[in-house]
């Protein structure tokens, strides 16, 4: 089982539950307002020096299938942005209690 963390400007919301929706991903906990800095891009920090915020998603998956299609999804939504606005990291998840 694979635990995936999505952050992403708030501005492709939509664009990324479209991407959830293709690839079947019912389950999911999502949190609307989300500071930071990624590596690739201008922080987010909801001040007037660093304007605006992030979304982010947090989903577990056993499908290696839904992980695959998932990834190559966010993958392409990067691409098209110039790889700034949507990472995603995967990591092993061993227990759901």
């Amino acid at each position: 089982m694979k635990a995936v963390f999505i952050f992403y400007y708030i501005e492709y919301e939509e664009d990324v539950m479209r991407i959830l929706a293709k690839t079947k991903i019912e389950a999911y906990s999502k949190w609307k307002k989300v500071l930071g800095r990624g590596k690739n891009s201008t922080p987010r920090l909801d001040t007037s020096v660093w304007p605006g915020f992030n979304g982010a998603l947090f989903i577990a998956l056993e499908d290696e299938q839904k992980l695959k299609n998932l990834l190559e999804e966010i993958k392409a939504f990067a691409q098209l942005h110039h790889h700034t606005g949507i990472s995603a990291f995967v990591l092993p998840l061993d227990r759901v209690v």
